[in-house]
C-alpha cells in the first residue's frame, strides 16, 4: 500500500514537472520560428536550427545507464535546468544563425535529458493493470502544457508593458557586467515570450525538488543493449519515430504553414494548440482501446488516420476553424500512438533493458524529427507550403507498409 501510494505520488510530481517543461517547449514551438523568419531566415536554415535541438538525444540516450550510476535522476535533472535556462535567456539578446545553432543546440541538451529522465522515471514505477491508461495521463500532462504554451506566446503582445521594466533592469545588468545588449532587430513581443519560456522551465525544476525522496536508484554497472531493443520491437521503436516525424515536423512548421496560407497570427499560433488540445482530450480513450484490444491494430488503424489527417490539412487550412478541428482530431491520434508504444515498451522490457529501451525510444523520435523538420523546411521551399503535409503523408505511407511487414492483418 506505502509502495502504491509512492508511486502515485511521483506520478503526480512527474506530470507537473512534464507539464510546466511543455509550457516552455509550446511557446518556443511559436516564437523560435516566427522569430527567425524575421530575421530574414529561410526556411532550410529555419528547419536546421529546429532539427540541430534534437542531436543531443543520441549522447544522452547512449550515456544514461552510465549518468544514472554516477548520480541520482533528480541530480540530472536540477543539472539539465542549468543548461536550459541561460540558452533561452541569450536567445532573446542575439538574431544572428551561427549564435541560434549553439544556444538551440545548449537548450537542446537540457531539454532532451530532461525528458529522457523523466520517461525512465514514470516507466520505472510500479503500477499493476490498465499501463496504457496511466501511461497516457503522463503523455496527457506534456500535452497540455504544449498547448498552453502557443496560447501564453501568442497573447504576450498585451503584456508588452507589463514586463518592460523587467527587461530594462536585465538590460542593464548585462550591460554592466558584461557589456552585452539586445540587437535591434528583436522585438519586445519576442523577447517577453523567450524570457517567458526561461522562466517556466526554471519553474519546472520545483517539482523534481519535492520528489527527491522518490526518485529511483540505478546501479552504476547497469547497461542494455541500444541496438537489441531495436531488433526486438522494430515496429513500436519505428512508430516513435513516426510520431517524432509528425509531432514535431508540426511542431515547428504549423505556425509558419498556418501564417503563409493568410491566416493571421494569433489565428495560425493557435493551430498547435489545436493539435495538443486533441491529444488532451483523445489520447486516452486511444490508450483505453489499447488495453481493451490488440494494440497492433489499434497502432494500425491510427496511422492510417493519420494519413487521411495529412491529406486534408491543404484543404482545411483556409478555413481556421476546420483547420483547428482537423488539427484537434490528429493531434488525438499521434498522442494515442505515442502512448501505446510507450505502453508496449514498458511491458516487453524490465531493469536494465528498460532503461536501453527508453534511450532507443528517445533516439528514434528525435531520428523522427530531425527528418521530419529537415524534410519539411526543404519541401516547403521546393513545393511551397504544403511541402508540409507532403512529407507527413509519405511518412505515414512509409511506416504503414513497413508495418503491414511486421503485424500481418488475419
Amino acid at each position: 500500500m506505502i509502495q502504491a501510494r509512492s508511486a502515485a505520488v511521483a506520478a503526480l510530481l512527474i506530470a507537473a514537472a512534464s507539464f510546466i517543461q511543455a509550457i516552455s517547449i509550446g511557446i518556443n514551438a511559436v516564437v523560435f520560428p516566427t522569430a527567425l523568419e524575421s530575421y530574414g531566415v529561410s526556411k532550410s536554415m529555419i528547419g536546421l536550427i529546429m532539427a540541430i535541438e534534437f542531436v543531443s538525444v543520441f549522447a544522452v540516450s547512449g550515456a544514461m545507464p552510465r549518468l544514472l550510476g554516477i548520480a541520482r535522476l533528480y541530480t540530472w535533472l536540477l543539472i539539465s535546468t542549468l543548461l536550459r535556462l541561460p540558452a533561452l535567456v541569450l536567445l532573446s539578446y542575439v538574431v544572428e544563425v551561427p549564435a541560434w545553432l549553439f544556444l538551440v543546440a545548449l537548450h537542446g541538451l537540457g531539454n532532451v535529458l530532461f525528458g529522457s529522465l523523466l520517461q525512465t522515471w514514470i516507466n520505472s514505477l510500479s503500477f499493476s493493470g490498465a499501463r496504457g491508461l496511466l501511461i497516457a495521463l503522463y503523455g496527457s500532462s506534456i500535452s497540455i502544457g504544449l498547448a498552453l504554451g502557443p496560447v501564453l506566446a501568442q497573447g504576450i503582445g498585451g503584456f508588452e508593458s507589463a514586463v518592460a521594466p523587467g527587461l530594462q533592469w536585465l538590460d542593464q545588468l548585462l550591460a554592466q557586467h558584461f557589456s552585452f545588449g539586445p540587437d535591434g532587430q528583436i522585438t519586445t513581443a519576442t523577447r517577453s515570450a523567450l524570457l517567458l519560456s526561461a522562466l517556466f522551465s526554471t519553474l519546472a525544476a520545483i517539482p523534481i525538488l519535492g520528489g527527491r525522496i522518490f526518485s529511483p536508484r540505478f546501479e552504476r554497472a547497469v547497461q542494455g543493449s541500444l541496438v537489441s531493443t531495436l531488433r526486438r520491437a522494430p515496429a513500436v521503436m519505428f512508430a516513435i519515430a513516426l510520431t517524432g516525424t509528425t509531432i514535431l515536423g508540426l511542431q515547428s512548421f504549423i505556425t509558419l504553414y498556418g501564417i503563409n496560407n493568410g491566416l493571421a497570427f494569433d489565428q495560425a499560433a493557435l493551430l498547435l494548440s489545436a493539435f495538443m488540445l486533441g491529444a488532451i482530450v483523445l489520447e486516452m480513450p486511444f490508450a483505453w482501446l489499447s488495453d481493451h484490444f490488440d494494440r497492433r491494430y489499434v497502432l494500425m488503424g491510427l496511422v492510417l488516420l493519420s494519413v487521411a489527417a495529412a491529406v486534408g490539412l491543404p484543404m482545411a487550412i483556409y478555413d481556421p476553424w476546420l483547420a483547428k478541428g482537423l488539427l484537434f482530431c490528429w493531434g488525438g491520434v499521434m498522442g494515442g500512438l505515442y502512448s501505446i508504444c510507450l505502453a508496449v515498451i514498458s511491458e516487453r522490457f524490465e531493469g536494465a533493458d528498460q532503461i536501453a529501451a527508453n534511450g532507443m525510444a528517445s533516439i528514434m523520435e528525435a531520428l523522427g524529427g530531425m527528418f521530419g523538420i529537415l524534410a519539411i523546411g526543404l519541401a516547403m521551399e521546393a513545393f511551397a507550403m504544403d511541402g508540409l503535409p507532403y512529407v507527413l503523408m509519405f511518412a505515414c505511407v512509409l511506416y504503414f507498409s513497413f508495418a503491414l511487414t511486421r503485424y500481418p492483418i488475419r
